[in-house]
C-alpha cells in the first residue's frame, strides 16, 4: 500500500513538472512565436476597427485605407483598393482570416503600438499618444501595373529591383486573390489556414537551367546565384529558408525563388555584392485626426548590404557577356530621352535540360542600362504548352522580352527629375 502511495505520489510530481515545464515555454519561451503564428487571429480580430495607418506605394497610390470609427461611431473594416494587384506584398488584415503581408510584419506600426510612433514625448508615456504609422513602400504603382500587364495570364512572377540600394519597385505573382474577400466578419468569410495561392516571387523555388543558346552567360550566373541559396531577408513574412541544389554535381538544376534571381542579377550591377531587398521605404507617423499626407515624424529604411555573391574582378566580365547575349537576343529597350539603351539577359528554362515535354516553363533576368545599370528585373513564367520552346532558346525570348518592357517601365522613373516625383 505504501508502496503505491510513493508511485503515485512521484507519478503526480512528474506530471506537474511536465505541466510547469509546458506553461513556462507556452507562457514565455515560445509566447513571442505564437503571437505572431499565421493561424492565430485574435491579435487581427482585436485590430479590426481600431484606428490604424494607411499602406501607400511610393508613387503617393493609397494600398490600404486607413480605418477607424465612421461617423456614427461604427468600426469600419480594412480596404483594399486595387484587390488582388498588391496581395502577396500588402497582405490583408481580417478577424477570421488574421493578417499576412505587410499587414502582418509592421502591425506595431501601423497601430501606432511601436515605441518610436507611441512615445515621442515624455507625456506620450502616460496618456494614448492618438498616433498611427503610414507604412510607405518601395513599390511603384505605374510599374506594378505594367509587371501585371506584361506577365498577362500567365503564372508565374516579375520582381523589378534597384541595384544599388535593395528596393523592390515592383513585385508581381500570379495567381494573386482579393485581399477585400478575407476581411469580412460574416459566417461563411475565408478564416485562417484557407488555401491562398502562395506568392510565386518570393516563396516558392524553381528548377532552374541555363540556355546555352544564348553563350555562357546564363550557366555563369546560375552558377554564382546558387552560392548562397538561403533566403534573401526581404521585410515580408513567410519566405522559404532557402533550397538546395537538385540533385547533385555541376550540371543539376538549381532551385531559386524569383526574387532570389533578381538579388542576384543587382549584385552584378553593384560589383558583386548583394544589397537585402526590402519594400518598407519609411513610416510615418502621424495622429489619427490628421490626414496620411501629413506625418508627424518619418523613419526610413536604410539599404543594408548582405555579403558577397559574385568576385569584384568577374563581374564586368560576366556583365559583358550578358550583353552580348541581349545583343544575339535582339533585346533592346524603348528609347529614354530619345537615346536607345542596351541591356544586360541572361536566360533559360525550368526543369532539367534533358526533360522533352513541350510543356517547359522559362526564367530571365535583365539589367539596364548594361554600361551602368541602374534597373535589375526577374522574370519566371511556370509551365505552358503555348509558349515556343522550338526557336532553340528554350521559351526564354518571351521572358526577355517581359523582362524589358518591366525595365522600360522602370527606367522611366529614372527620365523625370526628383523634384517632379510625387
Amino acid at each position: 500500500m505504501r508502496g503505491r502511495i510513493i508511485r503515485l505520489t512521484v507519478a503526480l510530481a512528474a506530471g506537474f513538472a511536465v505541466l510547469l515545464v509546458q506553461l513556462t515555454n507556452l507562457g514565455f519561451v515560445s509566447a513571442e512565436g505564437l503571437r505572431n503564428h499565421e493561424l492565430n487571429t485574435r491579435a487581427a480580430a482585436a485590430a479590426v476597427g481600431n484606428p490604424r495607418g494607411a499602406i501607400i506605394s511610393a508613387d503617393g497610390e493609397v494600398l490600404a485605407l486607413p480605418i477607424g470609427h465612421d461617423d456614427t461611431g461604427r468600426r469600419l473594416l480594412r480596404a483594399y483598393p486595387h484587390g488582388p494587384l498588391y496581395a502577396h506584398t500588402v497582405g490583408y488584415l481580417g478577424p477570421t482570416a488574421g493578417a499576412s503581408g505587410i499587414e502582418r510584419s509592421y502591425d506595431s506600426e501601423l497601430s501606432g503600438t511601436a515605441t518610436g510612433i507611441a512615445v515621442q514625448e515624455l507625456a506620450d508615456l502616460f496618456t494614448d499618444s492618438g498616433r498611427v504609422g503610414d507604412v510607405v513602400l518601395t513599390l511603384n504603382h505605374g510599374v506594378q501595373l505594367t509587371a501585371r500587364a506584361a506577365l498577362g495570364d500567365r503564372d508565374g512572377a516579375v520582381v523589378v529591383i534597384d541595384p544599388a540600394t535593395g528596393a523592390v519597385i515592383a513585385m508581381w505573382s500570379r495567381p494573386s486573390f482579393d485581399p477585400d474577400a478575407l476581411v469580412s466578419p460574416a459566417p461563411g468569410a475565408v478564416r485562417a489556414g484557407a488555401r491562398l495561392p502562395v506568392a510565386r516571387a518570393y516563396q516558392r523555388h524553381y528548377a532552374l537551367t541555363a540556355d546555352e543558346s544564348f553563350g555562357t552567360a546564363g550557366a555563369e550566373f546560375l552558377e554564382g546565384a546558387r552560392r548562397k541559396p538561403g533566403s534573401t531577408g526581404i521585410d515580408l513574412p513567410g519566405e522559404p529558408d532557402g533550397a538546395e541544389p537538385d540533385g547533385s554535381g555541376d550540371d543539376a538544376p538549381v532551385r531559386l525563388t524569383p526574387l532570389q534571381l533578381a538579388v542576384a542579377a543587382a549584385s552584378i550591377a553593384n560589383e558583386g555584392m548583394r544589397m537585402r531587398p526590402h519594400v518598407v521605404h519609411r513610416v510615418d507617423s502621424r495622429s489619427t485626426e490628421g490626414e496620411p499626407s501629413a506625418p508627424d515624424t518619418s523613419v526610413e529604411s536604410a539599404p543594408r548590404d548582405a555579403g558577397r555573391l559574385f568576385e569584384t574582378a568577374g563581374t564586368a566580365g560576366l556583365l559583358a557577356r550578358m550583353t552580348a547575349a541581349a545583343q544575339q537576343a535582339a533585346i533592346s529597350l524603348a528609347p529614354t530621352e530619345g537615346v536607345a539603351l542596351p541591356a544586360a539577359i541572361a536566360a533559360g528554362r525550368l526543369g532539367d535540360p534533358s526533360d522533352t515535354d513541350t510543356r517547359t516553363g522559362s526564367w530571365a533576368v535583365l539589367l539596364a542600362p548594361a554600361d551602368a545599370p541602374t534597373v535589375a528585373v526577374a522574370v519566371l513564367i511556370e509551365p505552358d504548352a503555348t509558349l515556343d520552346i522550338g526557336n532553340g532558346r528554350g521559351g526564354g525570348t518571351l521572358a526577355t522580352m517581359i523582362a524589358a518592357t518591366a525595365a522600360e517601365a522602370a527606367l522611366a522613373l529614372r527620365a523625370v527629375p526628383e523634384s517632379d516625383l510625387p
